[in-house]
């Protein structure tokens, strides 16, 4: 008997921009897909900002780029975010900001922007300025209204600023000022809901809360349905309750493992449980969806679940931590997901397609009702009485440029350093700095631990793990480059580069973003102190761990009755330091001064892990993924410096290993992992800094006073040193080890350009090169035969060049060495804002007589890395009388970025090609003496990622009457 053939599933219809979700979606999905309504939104960040990324199951659930949300006024590195549907289907809300706003706690409770776009076309539409950064901001409901938080005041006091956003008209409807710290806000059809002191609370529109019910445990999600009340889902002791608050009555509806129950708002008012749930009977307008682990995101019908959502670009970053981000891995990513109606499993790699961008521009306010306070903006200027720097050591000093170090370099100073014997000697003007002779360790001696001990190793390194990714110079910098130091909000801006407020600088400088006595006027260093922990990676790391030591002096010094501390109190044990390190990020209230603190002492409460701003199911930090990185946010400090020391970063891409060691693990430390075979640290309970002393417990939610009544003091544990359940350093790096050497992303650029390969040069004049500096001696990248600059170059800021936008201009202006004989400096492409106008000049010093002209071929050096503008155009001044030239460069495929040809060049695919240094014909031209070339960033960047522009060397080749080269022909 014949068996007929098996029938070829049919292909899914071609989408422009959607890249495949399920090659046969028949089997995966159902029959039923193609006539699906079924969505799902999630978001993910990198350089060029968050992404929103949309799944249709009735295009098999195929990717494509929903909007890109940034602020090219920014100038920080990766973002990340959260994103939210409302209950129409029809809008989704973001919440978005630079990741490093989670170091600074000021940042995380009020530095992100918020955004609604419209599902069907991907518009995009600012509606806040200034919101809090957590995982429970955006919330949608079942309608079209959510709400928004913004934290107020510090550890002193605190209150909620909840502001009402319309998203089909994409704007602040209103704002309300909640006392207290609300958290997990839902809008209802009813009312606004939200969890304050423990309570769950409805708001009125004057943003007075009426308490109406206390949950069991922790909640940490919070979602209103359309017909039947409240669900909230909680953490209580092993274990999550899934709660409904309905007619004046709270009801445990299902229970789950603690870490493994989640609750997702769904289409028409719907919610959804996500994970192990044992329900207690059918309950209106709520479904389970079983899931063996956390999940990212739920479409609106509960048809496909997304288990993970990781940037390419970050991935790149912890494998290689020093590196900057590289425009080829901008927007690709790597998303898993299931189909539910078979268990159907799907791993796909998506590139970020071109879709609708916002970029917010912070000197502006989006539009606010009569009668709604504005949702805070930055207005663009000089704050009053602040046009001095306060930082002590100058950005854009060509006398200050650290050398961008090895993960290797950093573990080696860390474990010689907490042994105090970080005694490498520097020689006079290291690094061209024009610092005397010195030795890290006795520039800064290593102070001594109250009781005596020393740092663990491990926890200096997460410290700067987290701090700067390991970096000491900017994070423009590659290893082996030098460039401008790492300074923490140098202009006082927090990034806004249109905005200068000296007064408001941080000055933390370089790997240990060391701040205190780094300010113009402070005693606390010498200036060859200051300017040694801005240039030697080695000094700053010498100067942290004081700083580290001196936290834990803090607690150590107070009197036995009034001390803080963990389990033995041990310097050994790297969970000693947990409190050290919370101290670190967000300080230490001594006892002393208790009377003009309402005689309270310790430490804070915005870092206590009993915080419901962090989420209750929460594993630590990194322990199942790395992705945990790209959402900081949701871990207080102490607990990502835990989580850096026990999962360390990792350093090579795509074979990836520890960028450093991690601990020395006790006997009978904790285990995890299959059979158990990975030993962790012993990390503190959640509410282990909750007691009387804060008025904090688990039965209110954390602390209801939200003052300095939450502060902690006390002894607290997560393990019994004595009997090995706790880790200890492990040192790479022993004693008389000497420092490595740096291993560079990109070799130098050290040949000396003699025109000679020209092929047609008139030997009888001399070649000039205009170098990016005046002064050759401050090149410090180890070139030899680095000669004088025959010329004379420039560069003006803003427009008109030196006006009152000049100073702005220089904010997003860097230089890094790369390029001929290792120095340019660089900024990137705008096309109209005056503040960002930068023009570069190159004037040679001609050998040409008075009146004399003479025919020369223009060549202009492209830097491997650190210039990538598809579009710069080299302006040619040819002399007093002689008409001006103009040549076009792509940037990106002449240093080998980009590839394609001049039509339509794409990020070059290869991970390996770093760029090629090159030398590139601008043309043949007769010159006069006053000859100049210059070059401007005014244009519009067509290729994502392509932006930057550079000036580099400049040299002007005598031909003669012989033939010249072409604009753009190869040297």
């Amino acid at each position: 008997m014949s068996v007929p053939a098996a029938r070829a599933e049919p292909a899914v219809p071609a989408r422009p921009g959607t890249q495949a979700g399920f090659p046969t979606p028949d089997k995966a999905l159902g029959k039923g897909w193609r006539t699906s309504t079924d969505v799902l939104v999630t978001g993910a960040g990198d350089t060029d900002g968050y992404h929103l990324y949309l799944a249709k199951e009735s295009n098999a659930f195929g990717w494509s780029t929903l909007a890109t949300l940034t602020s090219s006024s920014v100038a920080v590195g990766p973002w990340t975010g959260a994103v939210c549907v409302t209950g129409s289907g029809r809008y989704a809300v973001a919440v978005f900001a630079p990741k490093k706003a989670a170091n600074k706690p000021a940042l995380a409770r009020a530095g992100a922007l918020a955004a609604v776009v419209e599902i069907a076309t991907g518009k995009a539409t600012h509606v806040a300025t200034g919101v809090e950064l957590a995982y429970f901001n955006p919330a949608c409901g079942p309608g079209d209204r959510a709400l928004l938080t913004r934290s107020l005041g510090d550890d002193f006091t605190q209150s909620t600023e909840l502001l009402t956003i319309d998203a089909a008209q994409g704007r602040v409807t209103a704002t309300r000022q909640v006392k207290g710290q609300l958290t997990t806000p839902a809008p209802a059809p009813d009312g606004d809901y939200g969890i304050l002191g423990g309570h769950l609370v409805r708001i009125d529109d004057r943003g007075r809360a009426t308490r109406l019910a206390q949950p069991t445990g922790q909640p940490f999600a919070l979602q209103a349905t359309a017909r039947n009340g409240i669900d909230m889902v909680s953490v209580h002791g092993k274990q999550a309750l899934a709660q409904r608050f309905r007619a004046g009555k709270l009801t445990t509806v299902a229970t789950g493992p603690w870490d493994k129950l989640q609750l997702f708002g769904q289409r028409g008012g719907r919610n959804v449980l996500v994970g192990q749930a044992q329900m207690r009977g059918s309950v209106p307008e709520l479904s389970v969806l079983p899931a063996s682990r956390q999940v990212r995101a739920v479409s609106e019908a509960g048809h496909l679940v997304a288990e993970e959502v990781v940037n390419q670009q970050s991935m790149r970053s912890v494998g290689q931590p020093l590196r900057p981000a590289d425009p080829a891995d901008a927007g690709e990513v790597r998303v898993v997901v299931r189909a539910m109606a078979t268990g159907t499993e799907s791993t796909r790699t998506l590139d970020t397609t071109t879709a609708p961008k916002l970029d917010v521009a912070l000197g502006s306010r989006p539009s606010t009702p009569a009668g709604a306070r504005a949702a805070n903006g930055t207005t663009g200027g000089f704050a009053p009485n602040s046009l001095t720097p306060t930082c002590a050591v100058p950005r854009n000093d060509p006398k200050v440029q650290p050398l961008q170090v090895s993960p290797d370099m950093v573990e080696w100073a860390v474990d010689q350093a907490v042994h105090g014997r970080l005694n490498v000697s520097r020689p006079a003007n290291y690094l061209k700095a024009g610092l005397p002779a010195y030795q890290p360790q006795v520039l800064f001696p290593r102070r001594q631990m109250i009781g005596g001990g020393k740092v663990p190793a491990q926890v200096m390194l997460a410290i700067l793990a987290q701090e700067t990714n390991l970096s000491q110079a900017s994070w423009h910098v590659v290893p082996g480059d030098t460039g401008n130091p790492l300074i923490a909000s140098y202009y006082g801006n927090e990034g806004n580069l249109d905005v200068i407020d000296y007064s408001k600088t941080d000055c933390g400088y370089g790997i240990g973003q060391v701040t205190d006595g780094m300010r113009v006027g402070s005693t606390v260093f010498t200036e060859t102190q200051r300017r040694a922990i801005a240039v030697d990676y080695a000094a700053n790391i010498a100067a942290g761990l004081n700083i580290l030591i001196e936290k834990w002096n803090q607690m150590a010094g107070e009197l036995s009755q009034y001390q803080s501390y963990m389990n033995n109190n041990d310097p050994t044990w790297v969970e000693n330091w947990f409190l050290a390190a919370w101290a670190y990020n967000s300080g230490y209230y001594p006892y002393a001064n208790r009377d003009r603190n309402n005689g309270r002492w310790g430490v804070g409460w915005f870092n206590n892990p009993a915080n419901p701003r962090y989420p209750a199911n929460r594993a630590p930090f990194l322990r199942l993924t790395m992705a945990d990185a790209e959402r900081p946010n949701e871990w207080a400090y102490a607990e990502r410096i835990m989580g850096w020391a026990e999962t360390p970063q990792l350093k090579g891409f795509p074979v990836m290993s520890g960028a450093y060691a991690e601990p020395e693990y006790g006997a009978n430390s904790p285990r995890t992992g299959p059979q158990g075979i990975r030993q962790v640290l012993s990390i503190p309970d959640r509410y282990e800094f909750c007691s009387a002393v804060n008025n904090c417990s688990e039965a209110t939610n954390g602390c209801p006073a939200d003052s300095e009544l939450c502060w902690w003091h006390g002894a607290a544990n997560s393990g019994n040193c004595l009997l090995e359940e706790c880790a200890k350093e492990k040192l790479t790096f022993g004693s008389g080890t000497a420092e490595p050497g740096v291993k560079r992303i990109y070799e130098r650029s050290c040949g000396t350009f003699t025109g000679d390969k020209n092929g047609n040069r008139n030997p009888n004049k001399r070649v000039s090169v205009v170098y990016s500096l005046n002064d050759t001696t401050q090149y410090n990248l180890g070139c030899a035969d680095v000669g004088p600059s025959d010329g004379k170059f420039t560069m003006r800021w803003g427009s008109p060049a030196g006006g009152g936008t000049a100073p702005y201009a220089a904010v997003d202006t860097h230089q890094i060495g790369a390029g001929y004989k290792g120095h340019i400096w660089y900024t990137y492409v705008n096309a109209s804002n005056p503040k960002r106008r930068v023009v570069g000049s190159w004037t040679p010093n001609l050998d040409l007589a008075p009146g004399e002209r003479a025919r020369y071929d223009i060549v202009a050096h492209v830097p491997s890395h650190g210039a990538d503008f598809d579009g710069a155009e080299y302006l040619i001044t040819r002399g007093a009388v002689l008409p001006q030239a103009t040549c076009a460069i792509n940037l990106a495929l002449e240093a080998g970025w980009a590839v394609g040809g001049d039509g339509f060049p794409i990020p070059n695919p290869n991970p390996y090609d770093l760029g090629d240094d090159k030398w590139v014909y601008l043309g043949s031209y007769e010159l006069g003496r006053g000859a100049q070339v210059q070059l401007n960033n005014v244009g519009t960047v067509t290729t994502s990622g392509f932006d930057a522009v550079a000036f580099d060397a400049m040299a002007f080749v005598p031909i003669g009457s012989n033939p010249g080269h072409s604009c753009g022909d190869d040297y």
